[in-house]
């Protein structure tokens, strides 16, 4: 609640003092509101700051009918003031407007509507190739700089030996070795990027294949464990493909050094200077 406050003096360009008490924000933030408005709410989060005071400071728990009652005030309170501060309707804002890769928003909106409809595997694949787009992209660019930084060389293929070499052990031990070198490749892109590679193997684990083929078609590989999934575990598995695409956003700062330095196909001009230690002093 105080930092949606805190927020809305900032965007109504108010300054506050250091010292401020809750309620004081009803005051400071009123004059630069329309004629005859107020922040709204006022009461029912009032009651909301006692209870919060109470269970810090005196260890007093509230019980559940008061919780209830502060989720409704504060859920109201939210409502209301969006629309009257931002002029945004506050059912409507969603943690997929901050992922600045476009594709993969898209792909988290294209999830949501199967969601919706309790159709649980359906958006949990569109949330995996929500999460394969985003990462093919950071990893798999191609630049006049070269290859990506976090890709780590390049796609590692699937090992597939002629069919009268599968069972020899040179075709297994290359098998093996392969399979390594992939799952260590995927798991180095996914840490480089800043993803928390144990939310990573959790969302690997609860989420169908999607395979796409030459025709142009995308199936699921689903089985019963993945039919008894829940809403809760698409929730999961939605903030994750966010929070990554927050994470893996600070790699444009990578990107953008990187067209600055080499800003098209030409070869860039380069000189060697010798090194000669310590600067001296100038006169």
């Amino acid at each position: 609640m105080e930092h949606f406050l805190l927020r809305s003096a900032a965007h109504l360009g108010v300054n506050l003092p250091n010292d401020m008490k809750f309620l004081q924000y009803w005051e400071k933030l009123k004059p630069k509101l329309p004629t005859g408005q107020e922040l709204p709410s006022k009461q029912a989060l009032s009651r909301v700051n006692r209870l919060r005071v109470d269970l810090k400071h005196h260890r007093n728990i509230p019980s559940s009918q008061a919780i209830a009652q502060s989720k409704t005030g504060v859920t109201t309170f939210f409502t209301d003031a969006t629309r009257m501060i931002f002029d945004v309707d506050f059912n409507a804002v969603d943690m997929v407007d901050l992922v600045a890769r476009t594709e993969t928003a898209r792909l988290l909106h294209v999830a949501q509507p199967h969601a919706d409809v309790d159709d649980i595997v359906s958006a949990l694949a569109g949330l995996v190739m929500a999460f394969e787009e985003l990462l093919e992209h950071y990893t798999a660019r191609m630049k006049p700089w070269g290859r990506s930084p976090f890709s780590f060389g390049e796609k590692i293929p699937s090992f597939r030996p002629p069919r009268e070499e599968r069972n020899s052990p040179m075709a297994r031990q290359v098998k093996v070795l392969t399979q390594a070198s992939r799952e260590l490749q995927e798991a180095m892109r996914v840490i480089a990027l800043g993803i928390d590679y144990a939310r990573y193997a959790q969302f690997e684990a609860m989420t169908p294949g999607v395979n796409r083929y030459m025709d142009g078609s995308t199936k699921i590989a689903v089985t019963d464990w993945h039919k008894s999934l829940t809403a809760d575990d698409y929730q999961f598995a939605r903030f994750f493909v966010i929070q990554s695409a927050l994470q893996a956003a600070r790699a444009d700062a990578v990107f953008a050094r990187l067209d600055d330095h080499f800003p098209n196909d030409d070869d860039v001009d380069m000189e060697e200077w010798t090194w000669t230690g310590p600067a001296r002093p100038r006169d």
